[in-house]
């Protein structure tokens, strides 16, 4: 359905509104270039926004909340926000308003503390479909049912946890434990690799490792300088070499700090006895 949308973007509007709507959905967009919005802006409507593309920051009173393909993040009415640091971003959304808006929130979980939510890439095709074919006449009884259909996954979501949000992990923590020799690994090298926002793999790596990227690195790294020190004679230059440091010295900065010993004093301790 995407490939049905020539690049650029789409607003569509419903055509009236009627007073006693407790849900209605009155404007349905295809933002293509929200880098050119600007900042801390309000509007006095309730959005609901999908991301098919790219990653970015949303900046709230709240704080800043990585976003990135297959995540729904929400704004709200009077609330100033902000989409930066965008990198090939594009999404949909649907704004609305009525009695019921708050209620629906409420039921779901979603607050202004907590405005983004990941693992709803299957969202990206029905919603897509609703904005090809909605037209004045019926996009608001229209997106009113996308809404619906997308509030009614939360539970779901809430019951069993997003499967590929944890895969990224997994393949992140596979990637540092089979390359942690490589000198140029790191975070934003492997997101550029799995196509994720490095801020967005950053926090989702801390919450189900419970540690940060760069500490599960080095400690990685650690872990196989000792191996290599206690097990062989090779010189330090060259283990720290194997473990991914281009300078010794670094090295053995870093391994005092982790250890508590230098590299040398760790061999004469824990080395192999001729």
């Amino acid at each position: 359905m995407k490939e049905d949308i020539k690049d650029g973007n789409i607003c569509k509007f419903s055509a009236s509104c009627s007073d006693d709507d407790n849900l209605f959905p009155f404007q349905f967009i295809y933002e293509t270039m929200p880098q050119r919005l600007p900042d801390k802006r309000k509007v006095a409507a309730f959005c609901c926004h999908l991301m098919t593309e790219g990653s970015a920051v949303l900046e709230t009173e709240n704080g800043s909340f990585p976003i990135a393909k297959g995540d729904l993040f929400f704004t709200f009415p009077g609330m100033p926000f902000s989409v930066k640091e965008c990198i090939r971003t594009k999404y949909l959304y649907i704004s609305y308003v009525g009695s019921k808006a708050y209620e629906i929130l409420e039921s779901a979980g979603i607050s202004p503390k907590a405005p983004v939510y990941s693992g709803f890439e299957e969202l990206e095709t029905l919603w897509f479909s609703g904005l090809i074919h909605s037209s004045a006449d019926n996009l608001s009884m229209l997106a009113k049912g996308l809404l619906y259909y997308t509030f009614s996954l939360f539970p779901v979501i809430a019951a069993y946890p997003d499967s590929k949000k944890q895969d990224i992990v997994s393949q992140i923590k596979s990637a540092v434990d089979c390359c942690y020799g490589n000198p140029d690994l790191s975070l934003d090298y492997l997101c550029g690799l799995y196509r994720y926002h490095p801020k967005y793999i950053s926090r989702r790596f801390s919450e189900a490792v419970g540690t940060s990227f760069s500490e599960y690195l080095t400690s990685c790294r650690m872990y196989h300088a000792e191996i290599l020190l206690s097990e062989s004679k090779r010189p330090i230059h060259e283990i720290a070499s194997a473990v991914g440091y281009r300078d010794a010295l670094y090295f053995s900065k870093v391994f005092r700090k982790h250890t508590g010993s230098s590299p040398s004093e760790y061999r004469n301790l824990n080395g192999k006895k001729d």
